[in-house]
């Protein structure tokens, strides 16, 4: 069997096409990736190149249409000439697959459409149920969005919500098979050789390190953060990564020496980054609806690499942080933060204890039991 796997999002700064791909290499006869840049401007519309699970190269299709994130509603045009280059890359190309493992509505879409046209199967990858994501979209479209993302979802031969709590986010669907894999990073050559070596240490050992990897949105807690932490010269925020706030971003690293921005990085890069720090945070707002069922990679990451986490109540993910002892759980707001920063500074939380437990956890959602659900989807023996 032949899998591409598509999604609207860069390779090699994205986790959750790693981790399908490390899953299926090695059981699929052929494995291909179907992505986008959204920095490029000139050049090859879609580019042809190298993506490497440890020493096994897969052929990565890049289609390269310039965008902003967090810009909503205004990046519609580019979307809609993503998925129609998508679609016909799919339709000139069904030799080089004979599955597709699509994520999320913007490729289900026309992976849907293209199945009924030339009768190809495909995996439903839901990592942000789109109605529920999108707070830019008109109330008026949000329940037409939804019904056909229900259709994606019945059509696919399997579909893939990344918790238990998610059933309830799709409920009015009917998947022919649903299966729960949680965000666990997989773990590459490269990263199993940091975590033995423990090779990546602070610069500053005095100081301490909070750490955010990921899309920077005005609901992803980075302002708030930002204010509260350039008033603690004890504390450096590192920042790293896309969105609204990069112009905000790169002006308050400027102006503050605690704050640092790394730009966008790759997953790699990434890993060591958090591998400085003493607090990884991932404090969603929760008025957004598809936060309620958040799973953010940084809660499964802060897990593999023994860090404690900052969660915001009411986001799905803070019972799992709760239940573990692997963190702090904060209401939405700057002043619950700045309690925690001085707790923090005058050492009445310890964030070892937290960080043992968030190991602890670990072997709950290891990459080895997510792994071999992935492989089954496909009906292979894992």
């Amino acid at each position: 069997m032949k899998v591409c796997i598509a999604r609207n999002a860069e390779a090699r700064t994205n986790a959750d096409i790693a981790r399908v791909a490390d899953a299926l290499n090695g059981k699929a006869d052929a494995i291909c990736l179907l992505t986008r840049n959204r920095n490029k401007i000139k050049g090859t519309r879609i580019k042809k190149i190298g993506y490497y699970i440890n020493d096994t190269k897969i052929l990565n299709y890049e289609i390269n249409i310039k965008s902003e994130l967090g810009k909503g509603l205004s990046n519609i045009f580019q979307l809609f000439f993503f998925q129609t280059v998508l679609f016909w890359w799919l339709l000139k190309n069904r030799d080089k697959y004979d599955f597709i493992h699509a994520f999320d509505l913007d490729v289900g879409l026309p992976v849907f459409l293209l199945s009924k046209l030339i009768k190809r199967k495909y995996v439903y990858h839901i990592l942000d149920f789109y109605s529920d994501s999108r707070s830019a979209l008109p109330v008026f479209l949000r329940s037409t969005i939804r019904k056909i993302e229900y259709i994606v979802i019945n059509n696919a031969e399997a579909t893939i919500i990344c918790t238990e709590d998610r059933i309830n986010q799709i409920r009015g669907s009917n998947p022919k098979k649903l299966v729960v894999i949680h965000n666990t990073p997989s773990i590459s050559v490269e990263i199993k050789k940091l975590l033995e070596e423990k090779s990546v240490t602070k610069e500053d050992e005095e100081s301490i390190v909070f750490t955010y990897v990921g899309a920077l949105s005005n609901t992803r807690f980075i302002e708030e953060a930002i204010e509260v932490i350039k008033e603690y010269p004890k504390i450096t925020l590192n920042l790293a990564g896309m969105g609204k706030l990069t112009d905000h971003v790169k002006a308050m690293s400027s102006k503050y020496k605690n704050i640092n921005y790394y730009g966008v990085i790759s997953y790699i890069d990434a890993i060591k980054l958090y591998l400085k720090t003493d607090f990884m945070f991932a404090i969603y707002n929760p008025d957004i609806p598809n936060h309620k069922y958040s799973a953010p990679n940084k809660v499964y990451e802060a897990m593999l690499l023994g860090k404690p986490i900052i969660v915001a109540k009411g986001t799905g993910i803070d019972r799992i942080v709760v239940d573990n002892n692997m963190g702090l759980v904060i209401n939405y707001s700057k002043e619950d933060f700045e309690n925690i920063i001085r707790s923090i500074i005058e050492k009445r939380i310890d964030g070892r204890e937290l960080g043992e437990n968030a190991s602890s956890a670990y072997n709950k959602y290891s990459w080895e039991e997510m792994k071999n659900r992935l492989i089954k989807v496909y009906c292979y023996e894992a």
